[in-house]
């Protein structure tokens, strides 16, 4: 027994004491070291990950410098090049590590892999910036289309959450880019794009092609809402609290079957939003702005409640 083994000596204590048999120190000790040994690398895994991330925001802010003080001199070529490089950058670093990842086992394998899906996701980032600049008509069509084929393919390879928020940001950019290709600004095509999207994203995760299954279910909820509320901007008051009423009623009747809060969330917020745009609507904007408020709170905690029962009818 070494004398500078501090877990041996303690061990050694016990024997003296009477509390431990002498057979038993070897096993113990071998035990308490590797234990020790275990949290010391992953803690060295939890730094290494923190550098990561580190590492990839430094490699962004500067490219980002670099782009933003010379962007007015450059050309487009210059300009394609540079946010090439950067995306093969982070896309070469991103496949690295995500091979690294399907060999390793444990603590070290979970932090490459998210490592390697938020290089990916900032990858399809600059991917799309570069396809903007690239495209001579429709840049935001273009930029759209082509960081969601990359972010797609990612979060193929490594499913994450940070994958599915880069796909769900992108699909946002491509359907937005579709919708000033081929609708009329203003039109009636913009909200049931976005509510189209958002259904489209709770169909792939309600049938399990979508991981974090909650988090997919709460993009689509949220995208859907968007494009209900979208009609408001355009004076469409009708038709923006109507489908956000039933899209929010919708995700209250899938609570039944998916009992994750993203979906009681989603259906409270919406009918907060829609029944006072109806009653203000109902009413020709009479409804002073305070009774308004009293009503938002009023709906706030009957949804609330409607969301506590369902709740519970679902636990049972």
């Amino acid at each position: 027994m070494s004398d500078a083994d501090p877990v041996r000596q303690a061990l050694s204590r016990l024997v003296d004491s009477g509390q431990l048999r002498a057979e038993q120190v070897e096993p113990v000790a071998l035990a308490v070291q590797e234990a020790l040994r275990v949290r010391v690398a992953g803690d060295r895994v939890r730094w290494s990950e923190i550098v990561s991330y580190v590492g990839g925001g430094l490699v962004l802010a500067g490219a980002a410098a670099f782009v933003g003080l010379g962007w007015d001199r450059m050309t487009q070529p210059a300009r394609v090049t540079v946010l090439a490089g950067i995306t093969v950058l982070l896309l070469v670093t991103a496949a690295w590590l995500g091979r690294l990842a399907w060999v390793a086992t444990g603590r070290t394998a979970a932090v490459q892999r998210r490592v390697a899906a938020t290089l990916a996701a900032l990858g399809s980032g600059s991917a799309a910036l570069c396809a903007g600049v690239l495209a001579e008509s429709d840049e935001t069509l273009a930029a759209g289309a082509a960081g969601l084929v990359v972010a797609a393919a990612a979060y193929a390879v490594l499913p994450t959450a940070v994958g599915l928020l880069a796909c769900g940001a992108l699909a946002m950019v491509a359907v937005t880019g579709l919708l000033e290709a081929f609708a009329r600004p203003g039109s009636a095509a913009w909200g049931a794009g976005y509510v189209a999207l958002g259904v489209l994203i709770l169909g792939l995760a309600l049938a399990g092609r979508l991981v974090p299954r909650p988090l997919a279910l709460g993009v689509g909820a949220a995208v859907a809402l968007f494009g209900g509320q979208w009609p408001l901007l355009w004076e469409e008051e009708v038709w923006g609290y109507s489908v956000t009423a039933v899209i929010a009623l919708a995700c209250l009747a899938l609570y039944g079957r998916e009992r994750t809060w993203v979906l009681i969330v989603a259906g409270v917020a919406g009918l907060t939003l829609a029944v006072p745009e109806a009653v203000w609507h109902w009413t020709g904007g009479a409804v002073g702005g305070a009774v308004i408020l009293v009503l938002a709170g009023v709906v706030l905690l009957a949804a609330a409640g409607l969301g506590v029962l369902l709740h519970r009818r679902a636990a049972r």
